[in-house]
């Protein structure tokens, strides 16, 4: 279990949504190329604010008039793997990831067969073989989860040797460089034998380039800065893009939540509690279960509060 968790991680381009870009497809006319763009990103945004429901439809009616682009199934299928990944590691969470995913997967390789070069598909199966992995490990599916990391494996591969400046691409970099660099000394042995060197400071810079940048993408880098810091327990640091995030995107419950548990690490309690008190007051119908525990950690803040 440990060497396929190991070959996940190197594949895994966590949240790099190289569906965002915008690349003309030879087989729509211009106006209804001018027309699916527009719509998938009015889907896109409500994907941002958490709105998943509008998302869903949205997607829905783009994947009736174009079945065979990926990336209206790759924004679907992103929706349970932030709730699995940041919320509730449930099994019927990892079902639909995995369902949904796979549909992802078989159209971004078709389209990947007729267009080599194409970046943004690369990065996309990069991403959803390494998100597969991830989710098919935590639920004890081995051969899915080895299957999936050494196939993302491959894709991070070529992504690296195409050396793009692409915000998008620098987010796959910038994982790939913080994974390869979190692997533990004893490890090194399997990046120094296929030629891959470096550390958690070369991630960093990669995916700050990105969150800098003025692309859609941006706001998945400053995600996993959040997210990768927290993780550093590097609490300051991740504050600050929590806070970008939050300010951006108001109602994605998702970043709000994750903030809020940022500001307890820091004992801020009580802004941590100011802000589960704002998710409970969206209730949001499509993440019901951050209500909750939004519910269930104010309680804990207040009861620990009401004993000083």
């Amino acid at each position: 279990m440990k060497y396929i968790l190991f070959f996940i991680l190197l594949s895994s381009s966590f949240f790099c949504h190289a569906g965002a870009t915008h690349h003309k497809t030879s087989v729509l006319s211009d106006n209804a190329e001018a027309e699916f763009e527009e719509q998938l990103i009015q889907g896109i945004d409500a994907y941002y604010q958490t709105d998943w429901n509008t998302a869903r439809d949205i997607f829905a009616e783009l994947k009736k008039s174009f079945p065979d682009d990926p990336r209206p199934y790759f924004f679907e299928s992103m929706m349970p793997f932030l709730e699995y990944f940041f919320v509730e590691q449930t099994p019927e969470l990892a079902d639909d990831f995995l369902f949904i995913s796979e549909r992802a997967v078989d159209l971004s390789q078709k389209r990947l067969n007729s267009q080599p070069n194409d970046t943004t598909m690369v990065l996309m199966l990069s991403g959803l073989h390494g998100y597969r992995g991830l989710v098919a490990a935590g639920q004890n599916r081995h051969r899915v989860a080895l299957s999936s990391g050494l196939t993302g494996f491959n894709y991070t591969r070529k992504l690296l040797s195409m050396g793009s400046d692409r915000p998008e691409a620098r987010i796959g970099r910038g994982m790939f460089y913080y994974m390869v660099g979190s692997i533990p000394a004893g490890m090194r042995w399997a990046t120094n034998m296929i030629g891959i060197r470096a550390d958690i400071e070369d991630g960093f810079s990669e995916l700050k380039q990105a969150a800098e940048s003025e692309s859609y993408v941006r706001n998945d880098a400053k995600m996993m800065l959040m997210y990768l810091y927290s993780k550093e327990e590097r609490y300051e640091e991740a504050l600050n893009y929590a806070l970008m995030l939050t300010d951006a995107l108001p109602d994605n419950v998702i970043f709000l939540f994750k903030k809020a548990e940022i500001y307890e690490k820091l004992n801020n309690n009580h802004y941590a509690a100011d802000v589960y008190r704002h998710i409970i007051g969206k209730n949001n119908k499509c993440l019901h279960s951050i209500t909750i525990k939004s519910t269930e950690k104010l309680k804990e803040i207040e009861k620990i509060t009401s004993k000083r």
